[in-house]
């Protein structure tokens, strides 16, 4: 399908804006970080149709609580999302997330399934020394 590409080449292209933001630091990365990773979800939602209705209500509902961008994140087609909250705010999120979304058969998953954390180095690739000591 078209729209799979189109995803594929927008998602690659956020990618390397999200990069390019981390790199240069403007005084509006924040914002333009969250922009990208809303774009990221509607696209998914929309071009590549991975999304489902909870993610979507998930998302926002993350985004009416505080987050600054919200997606979805996994395998997509029932998964879980990643937020961009400010910091020093995630407990109250937090607490708003679970108030308006774990609710009825839902308050059941609510310990395991929402909680803070802080961005990584993401992956690396270790190469293996030519000269070995034996």
């Amino acid at each position: 399908r078209s729209s799979d590409l189109r995803h594929v080449y927008s998602e690659a292209q956020r990618v390397l804006a999200f990069k390019r933001v981390c790199d240069e630091a403007p005084t509006d990365a924040v914002q333009r970080l969250g922009a990208l990773m809303n774009q990221s979800h509607e696209s998914c939602r929309d071009m590549y149709e991975c999304s489902c209705p909870e993610l979507d209500q998930l998302v926002k509902i993350c985004l009416q609580c505080g987050a600054i961008g919200s997606r979805l994140t996994g395998a997509g087609w029932g998964g879980c999302t990643v937020s961009m909250v400010p910091a020093g705010y995630q407990d109250t999120f937090i607490k708003k997330v679970q108030d308006a979304y774990y609710t009825g058969e839902r308050l059941s998953l609510l310990k395991s399934s929402i909680f803070a954390t802080k961005p990584g180095s993401g992956a690396l690739v270790f190469l293996e020394s030519e000269h070995r000591q034996e």
